[in-house]
Parts: structure tokens; sequence; C-alpha cells
């Protein structure tokens, strides 16, 4: 079955991404029944909005949605599946470093581009699809405030797994991986396709107000996996970012930290905006880092495009 449909067109390739997306979600569904079971026989607890439950649930999705598609597809359509998703056992510890670095300094634009981002309406004609955007954005704030409001560290060891480990993972794997080298077959400007990659991760999410943001992380995931040939690289940026994120928000000294809160006060726009601008800067500095070394080790040079994503 390895590779049976290599070679073939990348709209075949894409119709079987998505089929396997759609097994996903059958999975997700009988998948979610059997936790609720055993998690009832084994701690007693029954109720489906339960912290616990949510957690599993969360863990659950992550894997069936995008992981198992995104490695079904892989193995499907290629005869070097992990070539295809560029999931290679040799690192460098200084591109880790300047990976982390980068990850690091982009937050403070994440954020303002974010609050700014939320300040956009649509028009009047629109009201009733940005009501529904509205409300579907808040209720996932409600699950990530309900998942983050537990505290010891028990709790947030399983927080981080959840929301920093399998989604840096599962997520990577499936956009950064797949999606992308099925993309680059048919794409073949690298820039147009990460673009279009990160797209399709932030549309994805359904989170209109957190759209622009996603889709600047979504790019910057991108050109990792295309400089670096190597999954890990964004894999552990995704890890990194989301990580930070839950335990600043877990903390009670920095939950409310204006690096941590999702709306900004406007009192500290000014200065904010100021330290955007200088970490962007070094970001920027970070990522020609790692651009140069992926010049230098000629990665940029190769042609196939399974791997020249």
């Amino acid at each position: 079955m390895k590779g049976i449909f290599a070679g073939r067109s990348a709209l075949l390739h894409t119709g079987i991404l998505t089929v396997c997306v759609l097994v996903g979600f059958c999975m997700l569904s009988a998948c979610s029944v059997v936790f609720a079971v055993i998690l009832k026989i084994f701690t007693g607890i029954a109720d489906t909005q339960s912290v616990i439950y949510l957690q599993g649930l969360q863990l659950i999705a992550s894997v069936c949605i995008f992981f198992m598609p995104a490695m079904a597809t892989a193995w499907l359509c290629d005869e070097h599946p992990l070539a295809f998703l560029a999931w290679k056992r040799t690192t460098d510890l200084r591109l880790f470093a300047w990976v982390a670095a980068a990850t690091f300094f982009v937050s403070p634009t994440v954020s303002l581009t974010g609050y700014l981002n939320m300040q956009l309406q649509l028009p009047d004609c629109m009201a009733a699809l940005e009501e529904l955007m509205r409300n579907a954005e808040e209720k996932a704030d409600e699950l990530i405030t309900l998942m983050l409001q537990q505290k010891g560290i028990v709790s947030l060891a399983v927080n981080l797994l959840v929301i920093a480990v399998a989604a840096g993972v599962c997520e990577e794997v499936f956009f950064r991986g797949t999606l992308l080298s099925i993309i680059r077959r048919k794409i073949r400007n690298p820039h147009v396709a990460i673009w279009v990659v990160a797209l399709i991760f932030s549309t994805i999410h359904l989170q209109f107000y957190g759209f622009i943001p996603r889709l600047l992380l979504g790019a910057l995931l991108g050109y990792l996996r295309y400089w670096t040939k190597n999954i890990w690289y964004p894999i552990f940026a995704h890890f990194l970012y989301n990580a930070v994120a839950v335990i600043g928000m877990s903390s009670i000294s920095l939950k409310d930290n204006a690096f941590f809160v999702k709306e900004l006060n406007v009192n500290d726009l000014g200065w904010f905006s100021s330290v955007a601008l200088i970490t962007l800067t070094v970001c920027i500095g970070c990522l020609y880092a790692i651009y140069r070394h992926a010049v230098k080790n000629r990665l940029l040079k190769n042609t196939n495009p399974g791997e020249n994503t």
C-alpha cells in the first residue's frame, strides 16, 4: 500500500487527504464515546463538560483530525513518506536556538496584530456572519480558560501536553508536512505555497478575530520548514509558542501581563508597539541567520517537490 498513489496529481492527493480527514472525524466521534465510558469507569466522572474530559477530547481530536490523516496520506502518496513529511533524524542545536529566539521575539508582534485584528469589523450586510464568528471565538476562549483555570503541576503538565505538544506535533505534521508537500507539487513557487498553507491554517481554526496573527505564525512556520527541510523545527517553534502562552496564562503573576492578555489596554498600546518593533527586528535577524544556514548548506537548491518545501 505504501506509495500506491505516488506520482499522481496533487488534486488526487488533496482528495485523499480530505477523505482521511473525514475518516478522522468519524474516529473522533467513536473515540470520544469510548473515552467517556473509560473515564466514568475509572474516575466516576460522567460530565462531558468536565476539564479532564475536555482535555482528553482535545488530545484525541489533534491525533484523529490532523496527525493520523497526515501520516496516512504521506504513506499512500509517496514511496518515501518520511521524506515527504521532511521528517529527518538529524538536527542542529544551533538552529533550535535560532528558532527559539525567533519564536520568543516574534510574540509581541503577534499580540499586537491580534489586538489590531480584533478592532476589525465586517460590513453591516455581514453582521450575521460576524456574530457567528464572534460566538465561535467566545466558545473557543471559554474552553481554553476552563482548561487553564485548573491549578497545580499536574494540570499544567496535562495542558502543556494537550495545547503545546499535541498541537505542535499534529498540526505541523498536517499543515507544514503533508499539506505543504502536496501544494508544492502544484504550486512551484515556494513563497506562494507557504502563504497558501498559512491561509488555510488560519482559516481552519474558525477564529476570525485571531486570523491575522495566526496567518503570520503559519507563514513563519512554513518558512522554517522550507529553509531547514526539517519538520522538527516548525514543530519546536509551534510547541514553544504555545507552551509559553500556557505557562503565562496559567500563572497568577503573569496572566494579567500585557504580553499574555488577549486584549491590550489602550494605555499600553504605545510602549507595547515600540517593544514589538524592536523585538520584530531581532526576530528578523534570527530568521536571517536560519536562512543563511540554508544557503550555506545548499538546502534551497533541492528541486524535488517533496523535499523543496
